[in-house]
């Protein structure tokens, strides 16, 4: 299964999950789409018990199961591997995430969890926003005739319009399916009026 198929399977989004710089066969993905892979496969919790937990080192032994197959693994956070204060939270969340890729057999196709190591953390890029007049378009453009049955695909196409080109080639190809269906229903009325 490639990460294709996962977010396919799973419907995650772009922001789900990206490639790790350093290594073109690793994939992260998100911490919350773990959680939603886990609810989507009825994954529960069986057991947690705690190993070590100090003011600089927290591990969990984490027991979870999805139908008849069950996994344990541990969930640790101490102030090496982990930046944040919150040592008991990312062992947590760590031994969840660990537990819910081994049970749906991700770690075979190189995916792992944001959560695993503070180097998995998403880089950062720079964010484009649609202007206000783009969004208004949009919405007016979107209420026509002509997008009746196909709004998913147009609402996909402009979420992931993540530029100022694409946004704005996402808005013409619009405007021109508009224009062509005011054609065509002008084309049948004035048959109709000749006809009558």
């Amino acid at each position: 299964m490639e990460i294709k198929d996962l977010a396919k399977k799973y419907t995650l989004s772009k922001d789900d999950f990206w490639q790790l710089p350093q290594n073109d066969k690793i994939w992260i993905i998100t911490h919350d789409a773990v959680e939603k892979i886990a609810s989507i496969e009825n994954i529960q919790m069986v057991n947690i018990e705690t190993i070590n937990s100090t003011d600089d080192l927290v591990r969990f032994i984490i027991t979870m199961k999805m139908g008849d197959k069950t996994i344990i693994d541990v969930g640790e956070a101490d102030r090496k591997n982990c930046r944040t204060n919150y040592l008991f939270c990312m062992a947590f969340k760590r031994g969840v995430d660990r537990c819910v890729l081994k049970l749906i057999n991700a770690y075979e196709y190189g995916v792992y969890s944001d959560t695993e190591a503070d180097d998995f953390k998403k880089p950062h890029t720079s964010v484009y926003h649609k202007r206000d007049d783009q969004i208004v378009d949009f919405d007016r453009l979107l209420k026509h005739d002509t997008f009746t049955g196909k709004k998913k695909e147009v609402k996909d196409a402009w979420r992931d319009a993540d530029t100022l080109s694409k946004t704005e080639l996402v808005l013409s190809r619009m405007k021109q399916n508009v224009a062509k269906h005011e054609n065509e229903m002008n084309g049948q009325l004035k048959e109709v009026a000749d006809a009558s």
